[in-house]
């Protein structure tokens, strides 16, 4: 249980910017919701699609975004890092207690961003299987953000990497059209894309209350192996 005093810690240090943190995260979201709605008014069934996307899409900004710059300041500036590998704490504990928090923070302003949307369209279903994959998908980009932390030499770094991999990946994993609809080897590549399966999934369980059982499998599957490469890397780090 060391990782508890790390996730309150950050808890302390959120209680005291919640609304800077909220701002940012529903602000992008919101805006996208909209203009949509303004514009898609007439189109119900789309705004039924673009929902869960919306909130995929807030759940990753969320849960990525604020860790992966949080970390990355305290492993190449602040040095803070150098302190939590010296202290007598697991390295499992060390990363469980940083992706717990991050998570957290993605699955709140997800929730969020999905209760205002319910209060628009009420055809939206509340299960808990939906907060499980939502929960997957926060652990997840949490997990990816400390794995990117690690191997990032500075701010610059860490901005190259998102906006080549982790912002387009919220374009092309189904959050505001059909994979489908895409060219040929994308639509297939997108499939191999640790959001697609997560987006559908979180779609089937909102609208339908339904799962698929190898959309969870799958992204449970891509959150263990970044849990997994970021464990190694801090592990690697702390043996330097």
């Amino acid at each position: 249980m060391g990782w508890v005093p790390l996730v309150l810690a950050m808890g302390l240090v959120w209680r005291r910017r919640w609304w800077r943190f909220l701002l940012g995260g529903l602000n992008r979201p919101l805006i996208f919701l909209a203009l949509f709605a303004w514009n898609f008014g007439s189109s119900h069934q789309y705004l039924l699609f673009l929902v869960p996307g919306l909130v995929a899409m807030a759940a990753v900004s969320a849960s990525y975004g604020d860790l992966v710059n949080w970390f990355t300041l305290r492993r190449t500036y602040f040095r803070v890092l150098d302190e939590y590998l010296l202290a007598p704490i697991s390295t499992n504990s060390l990363l469980w207690g940083h992706v717990v928090a991050g998570g957290l923070k993605g699955l709140v302003v997800a929730t969020l961003v999905y209760t205002v949307a319910w209060l628009a369209v009420r055809e939206f279903h509340f299960s808990l299987l939906f907060w499980v994959q939502l929960a997957i998908v926060c652990l997840l980009f949490a997990s990816l953000a400390v794995a990117v932390a690690m191997v990032a030499n500075g701010d610059r770094q860490v901005l190259v990497f998102s906006n080549l991999v982790v912002f387009p990946m919220t374009f092309f994993c189904g959050t505001f059209f059909p994979v489908e609809h895409l060219p040929g080897a994308l639509a297939t590549l997108s499939w191999f894309l640790p959001l697609t399966a997560a987006t559908y999934n979180l779609r089937l369980l909102a609208v339908e209350a339904s799962c698929r059982w190898s959309w969870l499998g799958q992204s449970l599957a891509w959150c263990l192996a970044f849990y997994l490469l970021a464990y190694l890397l801090l592990v690697w780090r702390r043996q330097e």
